[in-house]
């Protein structure tokens, strides 16, 4: 059978949890990224943003835009000389995330290339090319952050492989059970140096790790299993919504070419993701190999992931007036907001077409939306008070959304509303080859 199973003392349950989002807030790092034209262009264009002209402003964010994902490590943070410059850098830096989002199947791409690179640098490349959060958990468990330097030479490297390069040589490790929807970065182990490393295989936006492969033997039965326990991972930035494992299409041989007849329960698993960390454990129970073997040839597996395709972004000018945005096919609407003491009940409405199955396929996957509040100096406050579903009709959702010690009052801020517009089903299939046996 395939099984999903939580982490940290959890039971063994048919579910599997997800990310949202937050950002270590690094200093930000300008270096040479690509070549010393378009750097140039992009800063140029960057300050047409505070142009006296409209039309001039209007060309610059366009052409930025249009940059796209080149133009993405060379941006600078929100923020900056004047609050036009900011609100437009803001939405140069959404419109060429939502771009990217709108091919879930490829994954983000690093190119940092620098000798005596600082740990925090490195890492602010990272977040700043492929929008994924990334938060230093060292201090909070109780051990020193360093920011050692060291040289890297990575071109067009998937995310998670850039990840791990940049962790050996940082001497940290990575972790994704943060509970916050963000990669954490923590304290190595004594030995890490010399541990050794589970074998992994690299998948568009998907990280899979073969954690542990362990034979047992049950006298009382008279039979002999074994099991590989692997977990895969995913860049938060895609925040999927379903996978679906395809049971029956588990393909097992040991290094003679013998199949291995794994033990299947079900056909497929279909299990609804959760936005607290961007990660699932699954299990793949098999029959044990023969005592001849000594490695498991070849292990086959075919999953499918569920992901928004075309992330929208909906801003309200005003939290506490009603209000309804709609873009495309979409409608988000702002019911305002009810104060109870240091709460701010927040009431939102989704519109989505269509109430048949393509509907219902993904619907559990939009409490995976995000949203926040936001001041007109581009500083925000998160969602922290959870939410409830506040009903169902069609193709109709409301939830409210709490915030809770908020500074200031309602009308200091907007909301910002981020659902998805459409979904993808996109397939994830890997194999690890010659893993020795217990």
């Amino acid at each position: 059978m395939i099984a999903m199973v939580g982490r940290r003392g959890a039971a063994r349950i048919s579910a599997i949890v997800l990310a949202a989002a937050s950002a270590w807030g690094a200093p930000a790092f300008a270096q040479e990224a690509g070549d010393a034209a378009l750097r140039d262009r992009v800063l140029q264009l960057v300050e047409r943003l505070d142009s006296e002209k409209p039309e001039a402003r209007d060309a610059a964010e366009a052409a930025l835009k249009k940059l796209g994902s080149r133009a993405l490590p060379l941006l600078p943070e929100a923020g900056g000389p004047s609050k036009e410059r900011s609100e437009r850098l803001a939405r140069i830096r959404e419109a060429i995330l939502e771009a990217s989002a709108e091919d879930p199947t490829s994954g983000s791409k690093i190119t940092i290339q620098a000798k005596g690179m600082r740990l925090s640098d490195a890492i602010q490349q990272l977040q700043k090319q492929s929008g994924n959060p990334i938060n230093d958990l060292r201090e909070q468990y109780g051990a020193e952050a360093t920011n050692p330097t060291f040289d890297l030479d990575l071109k067009e490297v998937p995310f998670f492989k850039a990840l791990d390069e940049i962790a050996l040589k940082a001497g940290v490790t990575t972790t994704p059970f943060t509970g916050d929807g963000t990669i954490g970065l923590m304290a190595a182990a004594p030995n890490g140096g010399t541990q050794a490393q589970p074998p992994v295989e690299y998948v568009g936006p998907f990280k899979v790790s073969l954690k542990q492969l362990v034979e047992q033997r049950d006298f009382q039965a008279g039979k002999a299993s074994a099991n590989a326990a692997m977990e895969i991972a995913w860049e938060p930035r895609i925040r999927p919504m379903l996978l679906s494992i395809k049971a029956d299409q588990v393909e097992v041989k040991d290094d003679q070419g013998r199949a291995v007849k794994p033990q299947v329960a079900m056909e497929s698993s279909d299990v609804v993701l959760r936005p607290e960390n961007p990660s699932a454990e699954v299990n793949v129970n098999m029959e044990a190999p023969e005592r001849t073997a000594t490695k498991i040839g070849s292990l086959h597996v075919k999953a499918e992931m569920t992901l928004p395709a075309g992330i929208k972004t909906f801003r309200f000018p005003n939290l506490a007036e009603k209000k309804t945005i709609q873009q495309g096919d979409v409608s988000v609407t702002l019911e305002g907001v009810e104060i109870d003491e240091q709460v701010w009940k927040v009431g939102v409405v989704l519109t989505y077409p269509g109430e048949g199955p393509a509907f219902e396929s993904y619907r559990q996957g939009l409490f995976n939306n995000r949203v926040w509040l936001q001041k007109a100096d581009g500083s925000k406050f998160e969602q922290n008070g959870g939410f409830s579903n506040t009903g169902s009709d069609g193709g109709k959702l409301g939830f409210e959304y709490l915030f809770v010690d908020a500074p200031g009052k309602p009308e200091d801020y907007q909301l910002v509303y981020e659902t998805p517009s459409k979904v993808a089903t996109v397939p994830l299939d890997f194999t690890f080859k010659d893993v020795p046996l217990p």
